[in-house]
């Protein structure tokens, strides 16, 4: 599982980051989950990302009670 992790990122390098990562998720085979964190922070981060996910089509839930990972799946199984 590749995890990126968007602690100090600003909206631009956060919104960068996500699509790149999501680019080689679906161009990777061997790769069936991808964890975002994002930490607790004001939740702008998590805004964000959930809105690209969404937006995207891709199939996604929180990692954690505290909701600061997120958990993107390419089958919902």
């Amino acid at each position: 599982m590749k995890i990126i992790d968007l602690h100090g990122y600003n909206i631009t390098k956060a919104t960068a980051a996500v699509l790149n990562a999501l680019f080689e998720f679906d161009n990777n085979s061997y790769e069936n989950s991808l964890e975002i964190i994002t930490g607790n922070g004001t939740g702008s981060l998590k805004l964000l990302v959930s809105d690209i996910l969404d937006k995207e089509g891709y199939y996604w839930k929180y990692n954690n009670s505290q909701q600061s990972s997120i958990l993107v799946l390419k089958n919902k199984y």
